[in-house]
């Protein structure tokens, strides 16, 4: 059986995998989108949620309005799992001429790893991508002084490019912060798990792995 896998992991299903969607109008296009081979999304539980069974997530191209679709499955229909793609390997997959040398800068600030509209339309090839849309991306963080050093600089890459970045500065204990609410000033942060999401203070996050300063 495979680990439990983190929140934005890609799992794929086996063929035979014992799936229910949230709203059974959602299931004749799930499975559709597993027929063809497609991955679904990890998503966080509930802290209350007593389903031991993963939540995962779909989210349909704007072409068919842009819905995410939500189901459940047991872990031990996970035929396989993999991080979700890295910023570079969307780059050399192509993206729109008007946004490369804003991704190429955003790439040499750190080490970033891609979900939301640019990761499924580099995984699936179908488009996501439009006009108004914000990159979304993972990064790992070891200390506050990296952390405060990075969202320095995304800062800038944003004043810089004209451009919105979003997602989260990953912990090391599978925490995960919002980048923004972290760049702010409160005294607690929302840290989101796989297993839910609550206030933590600020100056807790990184004693873990011993450089919180």
């Amino acid at each position: 059986m495979p680990d439990r896998p983190a929140r934005h992991t890609l799992v794929w299903l086996s063929a035979n995998a014992d799936w229910r969607a949230d709203v059974a109008a959602h299931e004749p296009r799930l499975a559709a989108w597993f027929a063809q081979g497609l991955p679904a999304m990890v998503a966080r539980r509930a802290v209350d949620d007593p389903d031991p069974r993963l939540r995962l997530g779909v989210p349909l191209p704007p072409s068919e309005g842009k819905q995410r679709l939500a189901l459940r499955v047991a872990l031990q229909d996970v035929q396989c799992q993999q991080p979700p793609p890295t910023l570079d390997a969307v780059l050399a997959s192509g993206v729109a001429s008007d946004w490369q040398a804003a991704l190429h800068a955003l790439a040499r600030i750190a080490p970033a790893r891609v979900f939301g509209a640019f990761a499924w339309q580099h995984l699936i090839g179908l488009p996501y991508v439009h006009a108004a849309s914000d990159i979304d991306l993972l990064w790992p963080v070891a200390g506050a002084a990296q952390a405060d050093a990075l969202v320095t600089r995304l800062r800038g890459w944003e004043r810089e490019h004209g451009r919105r970045v979003d997602g989260e500065l990953c912990l090391a204990d599978g925490g995960a912060v919002n980048w923004r609410e972290y760049a702010g000033d409160t005294r607690q942060v929302l840290v989101k798990r796989l297993h839910g999401a609550a206030l933590e203070a600020r100056e807790r996050l990184f004693v873990a792995t011993g450089v919180a300063a």
